[in-house]
């Protein structure tokens, strides 16, 4: 699949921005761009639906995602606004701040045409925060069956609404009513949920809308719920640590894309990142 096509593995909608920790260079921020240069780096064609601003960090996150091998062609400039900047986003809930920008305000009539064809659209829950970034995201999940494909929610309750689970939940409800596919973490579903089990935990959120729900535990296993069925995948012991909590997610989404069953995707997705050619698309989707 390739841009000139018009198809795509992936189309990765939302949130899109610098990254910045002390001692660190600038990297890749926001769930929308850290899941797309997962996915390229697994073989998957993808493209980026967002904004960025004007401005340095902006330049500095196109120059990025191009490096990465993500297509820019709907990645928009919003000139009126600067470019989200996430601050020790992967550290603790009290050193996280964001500075919020450009990508919060995409428009649902931004999204690409419908003739733009993709296997996945994957959309991040920071886009639900305000309008108008909200109906964009919602709307690219209700339309992802129009363009021959599944949809993905990656949750991330706990970095926007740790301290709040009744908005969390009001704000996510009509995205997970949408979504075919949702991702989270044990730390998600207790913003949303409270103090819970992981196995009432996806049983709870399917019961609000996801086909298939995938949840990332605290030991580094994976408990997925595919419709009434559950999968339970043990961590590897000779499986190295994974430091970016995107990374399981984009790996489970990509080899579904691929026409994987959820089981398999599951169990690959706790498997080392590694390039593996251009993922195919799948018959049936």
């Amino acid at each position: 699949m390739t841009a000139m096509s018009g198809a795509f593995d992936w189309l990765a909608v939302g949130d899109v921005g610098e990254a910045r920790g002390a001692g660190r260079h600038p990297s890749l921020g926001g769930a929308a761009a850290r899941l797309a240069a997962q996915a390229t780096a697994l073989g998957a064609s993808v493209a980026i639906v967002g904004k960025v601003g004007d401005d340095d960090a902006g330049r500095r996150v196109r120059a990025l995602l191009a490096r990465a091998g993500v297509d820019l062609a709907w990645l928009r400039d919003g000139p009126a606004a600067r470019t989200t900047v996430w601050i020790d986003a992967d550290g603790p809930s009290a050193s996280r701040r964001i500075d919020r920008g450009a990508d919060l305000g995409l428009r649902l009539d931004e999204l690409p045409p419908r003739s733009v064809t993709a296997a996945m659209t994957i959309v991040s829950g920071y886009s639900l925060s305000v309008e108008p970034a909200r109906s964009a995201a919602i709307g690219a999940l209700a339309g992802a069956a129009r363009r021959g494909g599944r949809s993905g929610l990656l949750l991330e309750a706990d970095v926007l609404w740790s301290t709040n689970a009744r908005m969390a939940r009001r704000v996510l409800e009509p995205a997970l009513a949408t979504a075919d596919s949702v991702a989270l973490t044990h730390a998600d579903a207790t913003a949303l949920l409270g103090p819970t089990t992981a196995r009432q935990a996806v049983k709870t959120i399917a019961q609000l809308g996801p086909r298939i729900v995938y949840l990332g535990q605290p030991d580094g296993s994976i408990l997925v719920r595919e419709g009434s069925r559950l999968h339970a995948i043990p961590a590897l012991d000779d499986s190295p640590q994974r430091a970016d909590r995107f990374a399981g997610p984009a790996a489970f989404w990509v080899a579904l894309a691929r026409g994987e069953s959820v089981a398999e995707a599951a169990s690959g997705s706790l498997r080392p990142s590694r390039p593996s050619g251009k993922a195919s698309r799948p018959r049936g989707l």
